[in-house]
């Protein structure tokens, strides 16, 4: 994708719609790497600019997160990636060092998404050898506990890792789908510059509500300085139970996010499916409906 092309002061003005003295005086005022010595990386620009020319990918990336445990992430990330893939090649990449979707479906594997990082100047291996099949149009990225030791940023190009090993098969995928940790930091910083959306699941209870704030403020953050792409696509109600839910939870969750219309009710063959090793759809189509239905309002909301 040419990221690691270094532009000149006129290049990179023309690229990201500016004329000289705006880009230049906008320039030194962010103190942008590289523009004393006129060799500005193309991926410099993305991190402090809009770029006019943006480079058109196939897929799209959405990175399911919320730093809180417990919500459902897997769950949602699984499933999704499941309802997406019937009408587009999808790719579900286990960005989290626990490995939960990985392990419900593999047991052994070779390489990890670890090894495609480079992270440390550790030789890469492709991302496209170490992906798995899942089902018809669904692969898996698989992750592995040694991803736990990525919490260190060593050189400015370790926020981008994940962005950089995702870049070859972008345009092999409609849709991309990262499960996130439970955490902030680098590991999920990477995500949120690799991803185009934000998708946040949220468990209907009080405390659930609680680091929202977090999460937004570091979202908020990628977008300014890393990411101006990221869009937030909003916050679905997971494990909903009707009555049960706390009448006020969708009004404190929209001071942070918007909220999806789709509710992804509590049902029991979810996690038994999972117990299985099973997709969904092998399992319980009726509840699988519920993923269908936020595929067809995620969908909408990108554009597709």
């Amino acid at each position: 994708m040419g990221n690691n092309k270094e532009l000149s002061r006129e290049e990179s003005a023309e690229i990201v719609g500016m004329d000289q003295d705006s880009f230049d005086a906008r320039a030194l005022e962010l103190k942008l790497p590289g523009f004393k010595t006129n060799k500005i990386k193309k991926s410099t620009l993305e991190k402090y600019f809009t770029l006019s020319v943006d480079e058109e990918f196939d897929s799209h990336v959405i990175a399911i997160s919320n730093q809180k445990g417990g919500e459902g992430k897997t769950t949602v990330s699984i499933c999704l990636g499941e309802a997406l893939s019937r009408s587009g090649k999808t790719l579900l990449i286990d960005w989290d060092p626990q490995a939960n979707a990985t392990n419900l479906f593999h047991k052994d594997i070779k390489f990890s998404v670890m090894d495609s990082l480079g992270y440390r100047g550790k030789k890469s291996v492709s991302l496209e050898r170490i992906i798995l099949p899942l089902d018809k149009n669904y692969d898996l990225a698989p992750s592995a506990l040694d991803l736990a030791n990525f919490t260190t940023a060593y050189e400015r190009d370790d926020f981008e890792l994940l962005k950089e090993a995702l870049l070859p098969i972008r345009s092999k995928y409609k849709y991309i789908i990262i499960d996130c940790p439970p955490s902030l930091g680098l590991i999920l910083e990477n995500a949120l510059i690799a991803a185009d959306f934000v998708l946040v699941p949220i468990q209907t209870r009080a405390f659930s509500v609680q680091g929202l704030k977090d999460l937004h403020e570091t979202i908020e953050k990628i977008r300014k300085k890393a990411n101006p792409r990221l869009k937030l696509l909003g916050a679905v109600l997971n494990q909903y139970e009707g009555q049960k839910a706390l009448s006020g939870l969708a009004t404190s969750i929209k001071k942070y996010f918007p909220v999806f219309k789709t509710l992804l009710y509590r049902r029991e063959s979810i996690p038994q499916s999972q117990a299985k090793m099973s997709l969904l759809s092998h399992y319980d189509s009726q509840a699988l409906q519920y993923f269908l239905d936020l595929a067809e309002e995620v969908k909408g909301k990108l554009d597709v």
